[in-house]
């Protein structure tokens, strides 16, 4: 299992990248944790650390509809603040995470 980075980002993009797929329905929302578990061995708790894995799984499992969870998920970062309206703008959820464990990671 690959070591916890421990953004302070991690604890929120797990929560929204779960309520993300719970907007999906509860059954769709286990089944794709699931599929994502056995078939590319991402957890959940895993995501933060490995977007970039995550999210062509996810592309892999939901076509097009992948990206209507990212977005969801980048929604709900700026919504909690998490992430700023200006950091979200034109960018992809790999590339936010990415500047965030940057920008928290120089502290």
């Amino acid at each position: 299992m690959a070591a916890i980075v421990g953004t302070s980002l991690d604890r929120p993009l797990i929560e929204s990248i779960d309520a993300a797929l719970s907007a999906l329905g509860t059954s769709t929302r286990d089944s794709v944790l699931l599929y994502l578990r056995k078939r590319y061995s991402i957890s959940l708790e895993e995501a933060p650390e490995r977007m970039d894995e995550f999210l062509q799984a996810l592309r892999a499992l939901l076509g097009y509809g992948a990206r209507v969870v990212e977005k969801l998920v980048i929604a709900r970062l700026v919504e909690t603040n998490e992430v700023s309206l200006a950091e979200a703008r034109g960018r992809n959820l790999a590339e936010i995470v990415n500047l965030s464990s940057k920008g928290r990671n120089k502290v």
